[in-house]
């Protein structure tokens, strides 16, 4: 059943056309602009700027496919979804799994186009390091489905979208994905290293540009994840004991 279901979140998410045009073409967009603005520098041997703000604008696709994925709920629970599956054999936790293992399903073509177009833009790395980024920068999705879901429990299905909307701002300037944090003022610099996608983008950059951070970022994710897990947990049991 959870099976099923899955297969049928994936194909009514891919078939809508804000799928295509918000969750691929607005990241890959972001890359090209980027890319022209930051240019072709040499920052490390072999290692240019455009290869960290190929990382970067992938992380931050990935991130968004996740996160938008799961504020769905809110318009299943405005529309009464959520009481329809109630009468299914499909129980809570395995709704809540399908949710997140959708959030991270919509995040793998985000990667490929942009690393497809990273590809044809001359960036050339060892077969190993862009199998290490695309599968930490994935896993690395992971709190931000989680996230996603515990905003979709929370929203209203008329404002959730306008919410993630403005939550993706901070996100992206503070978490130094769209900007280097070193530019920013002192207390944005502080801001930026809470933020989870600085972390998403340390261990989407180690394999290329190295660092100690790595297990540092690990925990912080974990901690992202975590959090909003029990958060999503506990709304849940509130909203089904209401049903």
């Amino acid at each position: 059943m959870n099976r099923d279901y899955l297969a049928l979140e994936i194909k009514r998410i891919v078939r809508s056309p804000q799928f295509a045009l918000f969750t691929i073409g607005m990241p890959l967009a972001m890359f090209l602009l980027f890319g022209g603005i930051f240019g072709a520098r040499e920052i490390a041997p072999g290692i240019s700027t455009a290869t960290v703000t190929m990382v970067n604008m992938a992380a931050y696709g990935a991130m968004t496919a996740a996160l938008f994925t799961g504020t769905r709920v809110a318009t299943e629970r405005t529309d009464g979804w959520q009481r329809t599956l109630r009468l299914t054999p499909l129980r809570a936790p395995g709704y809540l799994m399908v949710k997140v293992a959708a959030g991270l399903f919509v995040a793998l073509p985000v990667l490929l186009v942009i690393f497809a177009a990273g590809a044809i833009r001359g960036i050339r790395l060892e077969t190993g390091q862009w199998l290490t980024i695309f599968g930490t920068l994935w896993l690395g999705t992971l709190p931000f489905a989680v996230l996603g879901l515990m905003i979709g429990l929370f929203g209203k299905g008329d404002t959730v979208q306008a919410v993630t909307g403005a939550l993706m701002l901070p996100l992206g300037m503070f978490g130094g994905l769209w900007i280097p944090l070193q530019v920013l003022p002192g207390w944005m610099n502080t801001a930026g290293h809470l933020m989870p996608t600085y972390w998403l983008g340390e261990i989407g950059r180690a394999p290329v540009l190295g660092g100690s951070g790595t297990l540092t970022a690990v925990g912080v994710l974990a901690a992202w994840l975590v959090v909003p897990a029990l958060v999503v947990m506990a709304r849940f049991r509130l909203d089904t004991a209401r049903l």
